[in-house]
């Protein structure tokens, strides 16, 4: 009997010690986010990036009543602005913050090109591509963070150890289709749950199970 125990102790331990390694790894990757390698912060980027595309609104709104398309363009990137500004994964995986960064991009040409096409005043004529390539220059440096090869090496571990990782992965802010982020698991509170659960096995299953992942790992 306490061989049966034993063995099923350790088969229900590997998953969970697994994905209990998994999230502290990924709350070491997180930080980056907020500071890389370089001193780099994606979060503080994100944000020059709306500030850009806030501009660019005040500048259409100059203009809003010599072309009435100027409007709608302008709601759209707005709200895409304020989506951003309002995103926050709670799971270190920054997954809603990329799509919504990434979301930018098309409503900002789309108004600034607009702009480009009225006859602005001189003072304002080099502003709609100002504005643009400041985002574009911004989003440049998010693509160069470590931050994102941080993710790409904990996702790659992830994916390794399917299906027993049920963790979710973290974003790619330099991936080409950052806004179709793959959603994680549906799986509630899978990080507390598996505390619990890991709580329960003896001291020397958990020895077992961080060699295994030592040796998967290292």
């Amino acid at each position: 009997m306490a061989g049966i125990f034993m063995g099923v102790a350790i088969a229900a331990s590997i998953p969970l010690g697994i994905n209990r390694s998994l999230v502290r790894v990924r709350e070491d990757a997180s930080g980056a986010f907020y500071y890389d390698q370089a001193g780099y912060s994606i979060c503080d980027g994100i944000e020059k990036r709306r500030e850009a595309a806030n501009n660019l609104i005040t500048l259409a709104r100059r203009y809003k009543d010599k072309n009435p398309e100027l409007d709608g363009l302008m709601d759209s990137l707005d709200y895409c602005v304020k989506a951003s500004e309002n995103a926050w994964s709670d799971d270190d995986t920054y997954t809603l913050e990329a799509r919504a960064n990434a979301a930018l991009d098309a409503p900002a040409q789309a108004l600034a090109t607009a702009l480009e096409n009225m006859e602005l005043s001189e003072q304002d004529r080099k502003y709609p591509a100002q504005m643009i390539n400041q985002m574009k220059s911004e989003q440049d440096k998010i693509n160069r963070s470590s931050y994102n090869e941080e993710a790409r090496n904990f996702n790659a571990k992830v994916e390794k150890l399917s299906p027993m990782a049920l963790v979710s992965p973290m974003a790619d802010f330099s991936a080409p289709a950052a806004a179709d982020v793959p959603d994680a698991p549906d799986i509630d509170d899978i990080d507390q749950r598996v505390d619990q659960w890991a709580d329960n096995v003896e001291s020397g299953v958990e020895g077992f199970v961080d060699g295994i992942m030592d040796g998967i790992f290292n």
